[in-house]
């Protein structure tokens, strides 16, 4: 028998999703050797001949690539160990089975392999009747199997089995206690390690006690695999921050300790970076001077060496950090390292067609895009039809035994993979170009006048005909589906094939100005922008209630947002702002421009004006790392965010109306504690632009899905606290009011009393789940996932409520985002409020208090506008609005011959002197509000229109609507489909003499 092996500590690759291709794991192993780690576990799930036909040998052409893999990690001095996972339907005691076990390993030993791993992870635990009449139980199976082919290699130094009870929490009743266990440890050879995982699937804590158990049992020390950064459980979650949790002195314990890190090789730097600092730190201070593995470290030299004092995660942290930094920026520096992003375009004119997919855009190879969903558990990650996360969980903060509030465990395995070669899957899946909302008008879509091919999901107005029927301004072109990577073939701007074109865009429905048909959206500028000022500090006395960070004294007595009465904020919410208030207001928006010039911002303004694409600081590394740390712990931003965001919605009656509060300082902490919530808001998103400017193409595409979705969480939530000043209502009765509704909310999404030993997936999303489940409408968070963008944009988006000189942009917006010909032209020119008051008129009016903006650098681009009480307000509309506006525009305005943009004008002119139809009462008792989205044709990225309609969905739902409608035509794909993504269903109801509009409602 071959001597005891080395202490292993390395990487395996054994998570469930689209496996890392040749050219990754190659990188991969040059890390490990730089880091002093020795050994790599080639175990992808989801390649097909290594689980669901592992019986199958490799062809000729993948067992020369897996060979070139075996010799490149031996030029690194890095263990390369094949492992086979053959429990899901090998008939243990079939002879057939065995042998072709035995010669799928000798044929990859022929490649120069010398380790194996035999793996019986996540499998059904009942044998075959023909095993049964055999084996008296499935751990002698496993380990008659298990001994004969380690005989059959030549007794390997290496050679790892993997028990089916892998985990303390899957033996019953405990792991000493495990008659499997028990078996495993008296029947396995003693050459053979054991593979452990530790309490749980996803350990939070290793310690040198925990272990004692578990090395009694097996008779052996175990094999760690570490699963504490695996994240194929949860497409939104991925973790960056440093090996931590396991104690000091574990190696004497052990006899390996393998780490499944994230599905995304990009994001795996800085785990990899503090695992081998952790080796280092414990080779350093092992008990065994003699202990083979210290080569490995004498290799890295006196600076890597080992160290005198034990390991320290943050010191392992920021010497990573330093590293990664010049990682990312020279991989940036490489050919082809950098994604090109969309050119700058003229936001007041130009050409509309933008380059992208299906509308010019020439597409270039993405050698590894982001797997949306790699859902799937992994062997220590949640299997779905496996076993079921324990009952409680623990606290997903940096202090685990607060309760942040609770998501139902939902872990899904990701389908199965392409057949064919599945031994390096190099060829990327492809994704769909996300769109943006409806676009607020479009060209004469029923002339057959495409304004150009496809365009992203994003609601734009609609027009209504003569009927009542709503009529598609906006056209865009077919969009390909990001989970197939089918697209339909680009559609050229003279093409006359206007369903073809209108797919997935919302546009905006007629009547009550519900609708917006969305434009094709445009590329923006790459410009970046900074970030957010400082955090005030917090006093002893606010502690006791929240975090908050209140006004100074001086701050106090100049604030104009002190000073606003409960009169004002109950006559007029929108009318107290003026200019010059909206510039000094704690309150405030911060603007692209305070972005730009704020303190906090890590690149300073003369870097960012002289250079958007300058590298990436170690500031703001920092702050991609905190955002998504690890999955019991969050970084400090992260926790930031979270404490901020509680303690205002916990105190937001402190600014509703009408004024409640005894204390006259509680408007004002509330204040100052929103605006440092404001800050870290636009310094998040401000590091999402300045990472698709400066990322190369494999990190962009590794991590941009995630920091896409904080930004776009971010968005909504920053917009929802501005709204909360002034325009929650606090109404005596429980009903409706704001903290009754939360309390509902959480009835639904909590069903579970969530403790201190759940594993991490029963909390979906992280951060963004944590996020968005604060919000009146987080129960629903799963309505609002949109497949990230294939080309993601650097634009800088602010997300506000309405401000009174609004106005006049927004209608502007409505009239360029129509094209039209010169005799439209002087139409508009005559009456330039025409479209803005067909769209968004009655709402300016008669319901300014719901409505919010979308802004970028060049002004307002998009809204979404909503009535509280639908009813009243299409009473008032039809009473008082509409007999002004009749008196405005008369009804010959619009008519003409044939021309581009005329169907747009005389529909405006034919909704405002039709008679309004009713909307049934059953729509209105069940759905009681309405709504209206729209964003101009240069919007494309699609997360900032979810992010208009969540807050909007959000403001609703805060002051006690139960549903909100809206309407559609039938024949508008691209508004239906944006509107079912959100969850919208059609009603079934008779709309008046109308059949082609369709009414669409949602609960809240």
């Amino acid at each position: 028998m071959a001597a005891r092996p080395r202490f292993l500590c390395g990487v395996v690759e054994g998570f469930y999703g689209r496996p890392w291709s040749m050219d990754q794991r190659k990188l991969l192993f040059q890390w490990l050797q730089r880091q002093g780690l020795n050994c790599y576990m080639y175990a992808p799930k989801d390649e097909l001949k290594h689980r669901l036909l592992w019986r199958e040998p490799y062809t000729e052409h993948e067992a020369a690539r897996m060979q070139s893999l075996i010799e490149a990690a031996q030029e690194q001095g890095v263990e390369f160990i094949f492992a086979i996972s053959a429990g899901q339907d090998m008939v243990f005691s079939s002879a057939g089975d065995r042998l072709l076990l035995q010669q799928k390993l000798r044929q990859v030993a022929a490649m120069g392999c010398c380790s194996f791993a035999l793996l019986f992870d996540d499998i059904d635990p009942c044998m075959c009747q023909a095993d049964r009449d055999v084996f008296p139980s499935l751990a002698q199976a496993q380990a008659s199997v298990a001994n004969e082919v380690y005989q059959e290699l030549g007794q390997p130094s290496v050679f790892l089995f993997c028990p089916t009870e892998y985990c303390s929490s899957l033996c019953s009743p405990s792991p000493s206690q495990s008659c499997y266990l028990q078996t495993i440890g008296q029947e396995l050879l003693p050459g053979i390690g054991v593979i452990w995982t530790g309490p749980k699937v996803v350990s939070q804590e290793l310690s040198a006690v925990l272990l004692e158990e578990v090395e009694a049992v097996l008779r052996r020390c175990p094999i760690i695999w570490d699963n504490l950064y695996a994240n194929d459980y949860d497409c939104r979650r991925v973790f960056l921050g440093p090996y931590m949790g396991r104690a000091p002195g574990l190696m004497s314990r052990l006899h390996g300790l393998l780490l499944n890190p994230n599905c995304e090789l990009q994001a795996n730097f800085i785990p990899i970076h503090t695992l081998g600092t952790w080796f280092r730190s414990e080779l350093g201070s092992c008990a065994h001077p003699d202990h083979a593995g210290m080569e490995a470290v004498a290799a890295l030299g006196d600076s890597q060496g080992a160290q005198d004092r034990s390991y320290s995660p943050q010191e392992a942290l920021e010497l990573a950090l330093c590293d990664w930094v010049a990682e990312i920026n020279q991989q940036a520096l490489e050919p082809g390292g950098r994604t090109p992003g969309h050119p700058s375009v003229s936001l007041k004119g130009g050409p509309r067609l933008q380059p992208g997919t299906e509308r010019g855009q020439e597409v270039t190879p993405d050698p590894q895009p982001h797997n949306s969903a790699p859902g799937g558990a992994d062997q220590h990650s949640p299997k779905p039809c496996g076993v079921a996360p324990e009952e409680g969980c623990k606290e997903v903060t940096s202090e685990p035994e607060k309760d942040s509030g609770s998501r139902t465990p939902t872990g899904g395995q990701q389908g199965p993979t392409r057949a064919g070669d599945q031994l390096a899957t190099e060829s990327g899946e492809s994704c769909e170009p996300s769109s943006a909302l409806p676009s607020v008008a479009g060209s004469a879509q029923s002339a057959g006048i495409p304004m150009a091919t496809e365009t992203p999901p994003s609601p734009g107005p609609t027009t209504s005909s003569s009927n009542g029927a709503t009529t598609s301004q906006n056209i865009s072109s077919p969009t390909s589906d990001a989970r197939t990577g089918s697209a339909s073939p680009a559609q050229s701007l003279s093409s006359t094939q206007p369903e073809a074109i209108r797919t997935d865009v919302p546009q905006t429905p007629p009547g009550p100005e519900v609708g917006d048909s969305p434009a094709l959206p445009a590329p923006l500028t790459d410009e970046v922008g900074a970030s957010p000022g400082p955090m005030a500090p917090v006093t002893p006395e606010e502690a006791g209630s929240g975090p908050m960070a209140p006004l100074t004294p001086e701050e106090a007595r100049t604030s104009p947002t002190s000073q606003m009465t409960p009169e004002k904020a109950r006559t007029s919410p929108m009318a107290p702002v003026t200019p010059e208030e909206a510039r000094t207001s704690p309150m405030a928006p911060v603007t692209p421009e305070e972005a730009r010039t704020s303190p906090m911002a890590p690149l300073t303004p003369e870097e960012a004006r002289s250079s958007p694409t300058a590298p990436l600081t170690l500031e703001e590394v920092r702050m991609l790392v905190e955002l998504f740390y690890l999955p019991y712990h969050h970084g400090a931003l992260a926790q930031d965010l979270l404490e901020h965001f509680r303690w205002l919605r916990a105190n937001s009656l402190s600014v509703g109306v009408p004024a409640t509060a005894l204390d006259a300082c509680g408007g004002t902490q509330w204040r100052g504690r929103a605006q440092s919530f404001q800050l870290l808001c636009a310094r998040t998103c401000r590091l999402h632009s300045r990472f698709v400017s400066t990322a190369g193409r494999a990190l962009l595409y590794d991590l941009h899905p995630y920091l896409w979705d904080i930004r776009n969480m971010l968005l909504a939530a920053s917009a929802f606290v501005l709204w909360l000043d002034g325009h929650l209502l606090c109404d005596p009765d429980p009903k409706g009011t704001w903290g009754n509704c939360f309390g509902w909310c959480q009835s639904i999404t909590a069903p579970i009393l969530l403790g201190r030993d759940a594993e991490p997936w029963a909390r979906r999303g992280g951060l963004f789940g944590e996020l968005q489940a604060l919000l009146p409408v987080g129960n629903s968070c799963d309505l609002f996932y949109h497949p990230p963008p294939l080309f993601p944009s650097s634009q800088l988006y602010l997300l506000r409520p309405l401000l009174p000189l609004d106005k006049g942009e927004l209608y502007r917006m409505c009239r360029e985002s129509l094209d039209c010909d010169p005799k439209v032209a002087e139409i508009l020119v005559a009456h330039p409020d025409l479209l803005g008051d067909r769209l968004l008129g009655s709402f300016l009016s008669l319901s300014p208090e719901y409505t919010f903006v979308l802004e970028d650098e060049g002004g307002p681009c998009g809204y979404a506008a909503g009535a509280l009480h639908a009813e009243g307000f299409l009473q008032q509309r039809d009473s008082s609005w509409l007999p002004a506006i009749r008196h405005k525009y008369p009804p010959d305005l619009g008519t003409g011959g044939p021309a581009l943009g005329q169907d747009a004008l005389e529909e405006a002119v034919l909704f405002f002197h039709a008679e309004p139809l009713a909307v049934p009462q059953p729509v209105l008792r069940r759905f009681p509000s309405l709504v209206q989205l729209g964003t101009a044709p240069r919007v494309l990225d699609v997360g900032a229109s979810r992010s208009l309609a969540l807050c909007l969905l959000s403001a609703l739902r805060a002051n006690g609507s139960r549903g909100v409608f809206c309407q559609v035509s039938d024949t508008d794909r691209q508004q239906l489909s944006f509107y079912s993504k959100l969850g919208f269903v059609a009603l079934p109801v008779a709309w008046g003499s109308s059949p082609g509009t369709q009414l669409l409602g949602r609960l809240l």
